[in-house]
């Protein structure tokens, strides 16, 4: 049975908080692939923490700006971390972020622990 093209609209999917107001709005999971494509939310001042996945991902900022391992994105810059990379990434101390997030297969989450 073939899949059903679809418009998501946006504002009519319910925020879900996954913890210390990071927020997400669920979109697409392939069945095929595990490749998802959320919008998430981070208050400024959030962070990750220092973390690793099993699947690459990325982050196009919508809105605000976000501070990552590798400095600062802005809104309309896009941020990529290959599987297995060791970062951390949040809002800035100054402002909420908002993003398109996507990954290219399952998602996963691994803390780490670092001495910097």
């Amino acid at each position: 049975m073939a899949e059903e093209p679809q418009i998501y609209r946006i504002s009519e999917i319910p925020w879900v908080d996954l913890g210390g107001g990071h927020l997400d709005r669920a979109m697409v999971t392939d069945p095929k692939t595990g490749m998802i494509v959320n919008v998430s939310y981070y208050p400024k001042g959030y962070s990750m923490g220092w973390h690793k996945h099993s699947c690459a991902h990325g982050m196009y900022i919508i809105d605000g700006a976000m501070q990552t391992s590798l400095g600062v994105v802005k809104k309309g810059e896009f941020v990529w971390f290959p599987a297995g990379t060791e970062m951390n990434h949040g809002a800035t101390a100054l402002e909420d972020c908002t993003f398109l997030f996507i990954t290219n297969a399952p998602f996963d989450i691994e803390q780490v622990e670092r001495a910097d």
